[in-house]
């Protein structure tokens, strides 16, 4: 893929993250690894608004190759990619349904949808750490080594990876829609969750 397409992939998906509204205004960001070149947001751009010139690149080892300010959780991104070899595209979102478990330190793990079982299981609070610090890009990726492909920032947000941006976007649209379902059937009533058969036979539709 060239150039202008890897651009445009990214482009894209931002634009999508912001209309799904995972990113209001210039929170969130996104990046995606190609050739050991990091393609990333830059710094204070809001995704829905993002041009071919909004987008920084940079080495492996978080060096500016193009002139663009990065987002400011550059390394929560590097460290990600260093820790994970198999994840190639990465989105940190600011939802605020999917936020107010971070919020509450309380990973995401109510047996209530089949679909979140099956694709998640769990994902895990990370301890809460100043935001673009190396000290939070550690303890987020300390998650990622642990194979998980989602991780929840404590009082910050949600940050997932995955091979394609198209991946690690339906990845966050399905815990965004976990998380209003969860608001939602709170206010509703008692909530009921799958029992550890059920959530066994679903685990074992994986093969």
């Amino acid at each position: 893929m060239n150039k202008e397409d890897i651009l445009g992939d990214i482009i894209y998906w931002a634009g999508r993250s912001y209309k799904a509204k995972m990113v209001p205004a210039t929170s969130g960001n996104i990046s995606r690894l190609e050739d050991n070149v990091i393609f990333m947001s830059k710094s204070g751009v809001c995704l829905g608004d993002m041009g071919y010139e909004d987008v920084s690149e940079l080495d492996i080892n978080g060096n500016i190759l193009n002139g663009v300010k990065p987002s400011s959780e550059k390394w929560m991104h590097l460290k990600i990619y260093k820790n994970r070899p198999d994840i190639k595209t990465i989105i940190h979102i600011h939802c605020p349904y999917v936020t107010s478990f971070a919020v509450c330190h309380k990973k995401i793990d109510e047996a209530i949808l089949p679909e979140f079982i099956f694709n998640f299981g769990t994902i895990p609070s990370a301890k809460y750490a100043l935001p673009s610090s190396v000290e939070l890009a550690e303890e987020i990726a300390k998650h990622f080594k642990e194979r998980n492909d989602a991780v929840l920032m404590e009082n910050h947000g949600l940050v997932a990876g995955g091979g394609t941006l198209k991946e690690t976007f339906y990845k966050l649209e399905s815990i965004q829609a976990y998380a209003k379902t969860y608001f939602a059937a709170k206010f509703l009533g008692k909530i009921h969750t799958l029992n550890k058969d059920e959530i066994k036979k679903i685990q074992n539709l994986k093969g």
